[in-house]
């Protein structure tokens, strides 16, 4: 595997333990390194150029986000997509998008607009080009803006260190037929209503956003049965209760 095909440009100049973390999460959460593939910190320090300290710093951080599985004397493994970890992420994602989507309607700045209309042609580019991973890339740089615009920019930090395994399975999903249509206007239209100060409407529409996440999990387990493992009281007889806000 070549190290461009994980590290975005950005990574340039970043420390070397987060461009380590930058490099191996991006091979998880896109499945080019699949559930229960072993990691080679040897290889991945060769592939980088860093030290086993950077390395080893990264590993933690992915260890502790569940992403891997690090066995004392035995190596360091990609742990399988826990239905639990999508569930919990996504429930500590919609608590803080939620609030966030009202906040930044309550505090809108205009100067944010440049920044958002960057993110819509970049986003109809990737779409117009069926780019996979940049698609999710925006998408995310999406809901980090939101965060910006509220006057909290570091809670993104918090979602994105609590969603690895559902942005495992929110990556997997971007294939399904009208994904990138469907994104591209409900971004617009939530985005319209904190331009407009209306803070209810953009909470709505955030909600009904991220409601579509019961069919991203549904979607990818029919596609793949096995893929995501189903827990004692986190199984699929009780996931669309858990992963649709408008229903708690």
């Amino acid at each position: 595997m070549k190290q461009s095909d994980f590290l975005p440009a950005s990574n340039a100049g970043q420390p070397k333990a987060q461009t380590a973390y930058n490099y191996i999460r991006h091979g998880i959460i896109t499945m080019r390194m699949e559930p229960g593939a072993t990691i080679s910190e040897k290889e991945t320090c060769a592939e980088l150029g860093v030290s086993r300290t950077p390395m080893r710093e990264a590993v933690l951080r992915l260890a502790q986000e569940g992403l891997v599985n690090v066995v004392p004397s035995g190596g360091t493994f990609v742990n399988s997509i826990s239905l639990r970890g999508v569930i919990e992420g996504h429930l500590i994602r919609s608590s803080l998008e939620l609030r966030m989507v009202r906040l930044a309607a309550r505090v809108y700045d205009p100067a944010h607009e440049r920044d958002f209309d960057l993110l819509m042609f970049l986003q109809g580019n990737a779409a117009k080009r069926q780019d996979y991973d940049q698609s999710f890339s925006i998408d995310n740089d999406f809901h980090r803006l939101l965060c910006t615009m509220a006057g909290f920019p570091d809670v993104w930090q918090t979602i994105h260190n609590a969603t690895g395994q559902l942005d495992r399975v929110r990556r997997r999903a971007i294939p399904r037929s009208g994904f990138f249509d469907e994104v591209e206007k409900e971004h617009r239209a939530i985005y319209d209503a904190i331009r407009a100060g209306d803070a209810d409407a953009a909470y709505d529409l955030m909600r009904q956003h991220l409601d579509d996440t019961a069919k991203v999990v549904e979607y990818v387990i029919a596609e793949e049965p096995g893929l995501i493992v189903e827990e004692p009281g986190f199984d699929l007889s009780n996931v669309d209760i858990m992963l649709s806000p408008g229903r708690q």
